[in-house]
């Protein structure tokens, strides 16, 4: 709640920061050409600060907040103000600054609103995957992204795990990024302990934030990464690094260190495969080494860290440079990379929603 509260705050800030900037132009008639330019370059400044907190570096991190509260200001500003001006103009009225700002405002609060519900609703996202290489159907369910403590309430990662026990998977698997950056210790150590209450053993890889590589940007380390293994362990969590593991006699599970790691990860091509009679599962928390994978053996790739855009229209500028989310196919190899159960930094999420994947491998036939 109070993360809901401040980054209320800082959209209020953003909307009378941006209000009182257009004042000067509130008497002025401008040509259809320079309101156009106005409205493109409000668009374009929205979607810089939708990317920059997202992707940017980590020393912008003080001012990621309130960029991400522009956003959601300037974007639905752009819109108001391109739909208000072509129904002056068709009327062949003159344009009413007040009438313009109160649409503006509407809209950007129900933008909000709804980034701010979506958020907060995590659903299961149901694939079939068949294959000659097995011999029974298994369920599988993989989340990642659950970022404990950055953009949900933890009552929400409660009802997230609920909804994987709901599942009754043969295996859980932890794509990275269950814990960041913001995380406490205790939150970390609650985490481990729900996800040690299911029935199913539970595999856990590394994403990027996991860790706290950048804790000085956040306020300070909370825990070490030897104490999250030692919760993880305590609740028989199982992390894997560059890892294979035997899920049944027909499934097995290949667990990788995130590519943050650098040289401390193994490159794809010097891993040996147990078997190639079995069925492959890859778990990596960033997309970018399908293509290795796949020439590896992989037969299904699980993978997040995209976020899938989180902020719209990230998610198809994503897709059309890279992995974003959903199915990719490389030869005879899957890959799925899921929009994550949670976001990041904010309670704020307006593209693609809150995924838990539950996965059925079955025979080919």
């Amino acid at each position: 709640m109070e993360t809901i509260v401040t980054f209320t705050l800082w959209f209020i800030l953003a909307e009378a920061i941006l209000t009182a900037a257009q004042l000067p132009l509130r008497k002025k008639q401008l040509k259809p050409a320079a309101r156009a330019g106005l409205i493109v370059a409000k668009a374009l400044l929205a979607i810089l600060f939708a990317f920059l907190p997202m992707a940017g570096p980590v020393q912008l991190r003080a001012a990621q907040p309130f960029m991400m509260a522009l956003y959601p200001a300037l974007l639905t500003d752009a819109a108001a103000d391109a739909v208000c001006s072509v129904i002056f103009r068709l009327r062949e009225e003159e344009r009413r600054f007040g009438l313009v700002k109160a649409v503006s405002l509407l809209c950007g609060v129900l933008f909000f609103a709804y980034g701010v519900a979506n958020m907060e609703i995590v659903t299961p996202q149901y694939h079939t995957y068949t294959s000659e290489k097995l011999t029974q159907a298994h369920t599988v369910v993989f989340l990642a992204d659950l970022h404990v403590g950055s953009a949900q309430p933890f009552s929400v990662t409660e009802k997230t795990v609920e909804t994987v026990r709901a599942a009754a998977p043969e295996a859980v698997i932890l794509g990275g990024d269950i814990v960041d950056d913001y995380t406490t210790k205790e939150e970390m150590e609650a985490t481990c302990r729900l996800f040690g209450s299911l029935d199913a053993p539970v595999y856990y890889i590394y994403g990027n934030h996991d860790r706290q590589g950048h804790a000085e940007y956040a306020g300070g380390r909370k825990f070490t990464p030897e104490e999250l293994e030692a919760a993880l362990a305590a609740n028989g969590v199982t992390v894997l690094r560059d890892a294979f593991i035997q899920l049944a006699p027909d499934l097995l599970l290949l667990g990788r260190e995130d590519l943050s790691e650098g040289d401390g990860r193994a490159a794809a091509s010097s891993l040996t495969v147990p078997s190639a009679e079995q069925y492959l599962i890859v778990a990596d928390h960033q997309p970018a080494a399908f293509k290795e994978h796949a020439a590896l053996g992989a037969d299904l790739q699980l993978s997040g860290h995209t976020h899938a855009g989180q902020l719209f229209p990230l998610g198809p500028l994503y897709r059309l440079i890279g992995y974003c989310s959903g199915d990719y196919h490389e030869g005879d190899a899957v890959m799925n990379v899921t929009p994550g159960a949670c976001g990041w930094r904010v309670p704020f999420r307006t593209d693609a929603h809150c995924r838990v994947e539950v996965i059925t491998l079955a025979p080919a036939g």
